[in-house]
């Protein structure tokens, strides 16, 4: 097998197990949620933000923002609050429910880098360069079709 085979089988080999490990939130949950909306229950622990923010803290568009949102509310894991000063504007926080989903992401989070962490004190500092490289080269395939 070429290098590049075992790579690309290495590879999807990674995707398949991150992909069932992402969505342990899910099933733990036992709601369904996304990775987004996983990430943005994450940074509503931290302060109440608009959809504008939200967009731009994951560099998502405002109406993929509002869509995750939407369900997250009925989940019963978000609120909405019109700003008192500015009725145009809603503020988006955590539900406790919320809060707890939030909480388990971020362990998950936490635990997935730990795991990188150990993986990655493996390779020198020049392999570690040449893997982040690879992974930005292979990340812009998808920019380029």
């Amino acid at each position: 097998m070429s290098e590049t085979n075992e790579i690309m089988t290495a590879f999807n080999h990674f995707v398949q197990e991150y992909a069932s490990h992402s969505e342990v939130i899910t099933s733990t949950a036992g709601q369904n949620i996304n990775a987004t909306q996983a990430h943005l229950l994450m940074l509503l622990r931290t302060q109440s933000l608009t959809n504008t923010q939200l967009a731009t803290a994951v560099e998502l568009s405002r109406p993929a923002i509002t869509k995750a949102i939407k369900n997250l509310i009925a989940h019963h894991y978000v609120i909405a609050t019109i700003n008192e000063t500015d009725k145009r504007s809603t503020f988006y926080s955590l539900t406790p429910s919320g809060e707890q989903l939030a909480l388990r992401h971020e362990s998950a989070h936490q635990s997935m880098l730990d795991h990188l962490n150990t993986i990655m004190t493996n390779f020198t500092p020049k392999q570690q360069k040449t893997i982040t490289k690879f992974l930005k080269q292979l990340n812009q395939i998808g920019d380029n079709q």
